[in-house]
């Protein structure tokens, strides 16, 4: 029992040393196997010190000794090739040249067996470099006569088939890079038959396009190739189609270089020739259904503009049909279901053809509604004789044609579709709110393009302008807004038009507003009738001949109606037509500043307007501020108009506004510093009259100053008051300094050359002896504490 007992507690004791073994880990320079905490049995070696760690992987070590290897391999047997050939006869030359080959093909198949497999990759690469060498030789030597790129073209199909059959010779697990080495090889194979036949671009387009569809074939294939060879099946059908496609771009109808315009059969088919492969691969494919899908569905659309002369119709029709069959594929069930489906693959590359089409458009239909803008900088002069289209500014014509509006009616007809058919809520929310503005934009540039006159031009836009922003929806009041922007231009070509456009939009604005389905739509209703109102009160006057700065007072008048019917009650406040008001307001300033009386007569209107405001309890800071420089804006124009060059006459009043004001804030909130108070009123006083009595002297100014400062200094020391005493008392000295100065420093030039130092020497032993009692202080203190400690 004692044996047993004594064998029991040894085991458990190693279990917890090799408990504690996993949690802490292996020590390093243990060996493998033996926990942390366990000692070795008796008479086993001891641990070797661990080596250091080192710099590079095994793996890496091996490849790079392996690939240099393979690469000094090669240059011995392209140096023997060049060099010692010539010295051996053929029977000798064909003997190595088999011998060698064959050495390398079947050394890798030992190397497999004992697990060198890295070791194998190198030499069977080098067994591809000697085939090629065979095939060199060969050319060189029995065939001499033949043509080289069908012999290469011949050459690189036989030596592709001879390396997939070699991989089928090979052991498992075999070699990784063998038949994708193959495929690459075989690329050459199809495109070097076409040049050797005498084929011109087509063939070899139609030789390049062959050879992806058989990638293809083989990376969708049942028997599934390896991750590594139909990735390299993938890459190079990317390359021989993208290399066929842009020779498809280049081939016209008849074969001769007729331009980037030319209509190009070859090219369409031969794009029309990458769309089977790609949708069979897509029937193959479930996980890479909708990208292929796509591929091909480009591809479709490519051939169809080259027929169209690669025109953007050419592409934006078929997309047409190619959604419906998306759409149509969705509805049945055919192809998949959701994101990774045949259908949306194909919707997805009409949707790519069709954004396309609309960004081509774009610069077009831009300068079709902000180009009549630029009647604002020749207003009333006119319009031309001819269409609409030739007089879209002053000095400018548009750009567009007949395939604009084709575009746009097509994508509106789209997105109409996509609103009633579309399965999925967020398309059928985005084709609603393009739909409309799509079908505007075809209105509209369909009229530049049919070559119509102006006046049916801007009849057409006012009144689907006005027709929009009646409707009760907030897209149509978004697009009759555009509309009414654009007609706006057009009308300020002529006097009688702007009359009665700006009019029949305001208008149109006001009613808006009262139909208005949200919040937002009726801010902007109301901030644009403000706008044309003001644009109707601006041209009136100008159609009477009045000048502009007068003008501007009918303008201000829709400023100060639109800020006091928006800050109004409570109840019609409204922020949309205050902030309209403003606007109008800056500009009826602009207008009015072309004389200094109605400059100033403009400002004071505003600065009413501003304190009127300032009475709402929320507003009374900034309405305030903005009423005080509006006030003395007007006041300064004024004063500068009648050459008034006086300073206090344009700050004496702000300083008086600003104390009163410090007086008010300081009776009602007791914790307001006099600083904060009364500050900024007594620099703004005293300031400008203190600069000017140290610029100019005047002696009566000086007094008043002075008596001024000693006023406010004497204020500041009756009430306590640590800003009116130290403002008032500066300006009082500096006003003294200023006017004793000359005196003060002619009596210091009679004085002795000696009483300055002796002055100076005087102050400075005062502060020597100041200093030194105050040492001795603290060391008495420090010692009568050290006592007392």
């Amino acid at each position: 029992m004692q044996r047993l007992d004594a064998r029991r507690s040894g085991l458990l004791a190693r279990r917890e040393a090799l408990l504690g073994g996993l949690r802490a880990g292996v020590r390093a320079g243990s060996p493998v196997g033996s926990p942390v905490g366990v000692p070795l049995a008796e008479g086993a070696p001891a641990p070797t010190p661990a080596s250091a760690s080192a710099d590079a992987a095994p793996g890496t070590a091996r490849d790079t000794l392996l690939i240099l290897g393979g690469v000094l391999l090669t240059l011995a047997a392209l140096t023997f090739m060049l060099l010692s050939w010539r010295g051996i006869g053929l029977g000798g030359r064909t003997l190595v040249l088999l011998t060698l080959t064959g050495a390398a093909l079947a050394v890798p198949v030992t190397l497999l067996r004992r697990g060198l497999n890295a070791t194998g990759e190198v030499v069977a690469a080098l067994g591809l470099v000697l085939l090629l060498l065979d095939a060199f030789g060969l050319h060189r030597t029995a065939f001499p006569e033949a043509d080289g790129l069908g012999y290469a073209a011949a050459c690189a199909a036989a030596i592709a088939a001879l390396w997939a059959w070699y991989d089928r010779l090979l052991p498992d697990p075999g070699l990784r890079l063998v038949l994708p080495t193959a495929v690459v090889v075989a690329q050459l194979a199809l495109p070097l038959a076409a040049l050797a036949l005498d084929g011109g671009p087509e063939d070899v387009a139609w030789a390049l396009l062959a050879t992806a569809w058989a990638d293809v074939a083989l990376a969708v294939a049942r028997r599934r190739p390896s991750a590594r060879t139909r990735a390299t099946a993938w890459v190079s059908a990317l390359v021989t189609g993208g290399l066929a496609l842009l020779l498809a771009d280049a081939l016209p109808l008849d074969g001769t270089a007729a331009g980037p315009q030319a209509p190009s059969v070859s090219g369409a088919l031969l794009l029309a020739g990458v769309a089977p492969p790609l949708l069979w691969a897509a029937h193959r494919r479930p996980g890479e259904r909708a990208l292929l899908a796509a591929g091909a569905g480009l591809a479709l659309l490519g051939a169809a503009g080259g027929l169209g002369r690669w025109e953007v119709p050419a592409y934006l029709l078929p997309s047409v049909g190619l959604l419906a069959v998306a759409w149509w594929l969705e509805r049945r069930g055919l192809g998949g279901q959701g994101r990774a489906s045949m259908g949306a693959g194909l919707g997805l590359a009409a949707a790519f053809a069709q954004g396309s089409a609309l960004l081509w458009a774009l610069p077009v239909v831009a300068e079709a509604a902000w180009g009549p803008l630029e009647w604002a900088r020749a207003a009333w002069d006119g319009v031309p004789d001819g269409p609409a289209r030739d007089a879209l500014g002053p000095e400018l014509a548009w750009s567009g044609g007949a395939a604009t509006p084709l575009v746009l009616g097509v994508l509106a007809a789209v997105a109409a579709a996509a609103q009633r058919l579309g399965e999925s809520a967020v398309l059928r929310l985005w084709a609603a709110r393009v739909a409309l503005p799509l079908a505007a934009a075809t209105g509209a540039t369909a009229l530049l393009a049919a070559g119509v006159g102006h006046a049916p031009t801007l009849a057409a836009l006012v009144a689907a302008a006005v027709g929009l922003l009646l409707a009760r929806h907030t897209v149509a009041g978004a697009t009759g807004l555009a509309l009414a922007v654009t007609a706006t231009g057009w009308a300020l070509a002529e006097q009688a038009s702007t009359l009665a456009v700006l009019g029949a939009l305001a208008a149109a604005f006001v009613v808006a507003r009262g139909r208005a389905v949200n919040a937002t739509h009726r801010r902007v209703a109301e901030a644009a009738a403000v706008l044309w109102c003001a644009g109707l009160a601006r041209a009136v006057p100008a159609a009477l001949d009045v000048p502009a700065e007068w003008a501007a007072f009918a303008v201000l008048g829709v400023a100060v109606a639109a800020v006091a019917a928006g800050a109004g009650t409570t109840r019609a406040r409204s922020a949309a037509i205050e902030g309209a008001g403003y606007a109008v307001a800056g500009w009826a300033l602009v207008l009015a500043s072309g004389g200094a009386a109605t400059a100033s007569l403009a400002l004071g209107v505003c600065g009413t307007m501003a304190t009127a405001v300032a009475l709402r309890p929320e507003r009374r800071f900034p309405a305030g501020v903005a009423a005080t420089a509006l006030l003395s804006a007007a006041l300064w124009v004024r004063l500068a108009a009648s050459e008034v060059a006086v300073p206090e006459a344009y700050t004496l009043h702000l300083a008086v506004a600003a104390l009163v004001l410090g007086a008010v804030r300081r009776r009602g909130d007791a914790s307001v510093s006099s600083w904060h108070g009364y500050g900024p009123g007594l620099v703004a006083l005293f300031l400008p009259s203190l600069m000017a009595v140290f610029s100019a002297p005047d002696g009566a100014r000086a007094l008043l100053l002075s008596a001024g400062a000693l006023a406010v200094t004497i204020v500041g020391a009756h009430h306590r008051l640590g800003a009116l005493l130290a403002l008032g008392g500066a300006t009082v000295a500096l006003v003294a300094a200023h006017e004793w100065g000359p005196y003060i420093t002619t009596a210091l030039g009679l004085l002795p050359r000696w009483t300055p130092p002796a002055c100076a020497g005087l102050l400075l032993l005062c502060l020597g002896a100041t200093y030194e009692r105050r040492v001795n202080e603290a060391r008495r203190i420090r010692a009568a504490w050290r006592r007392m400690g």
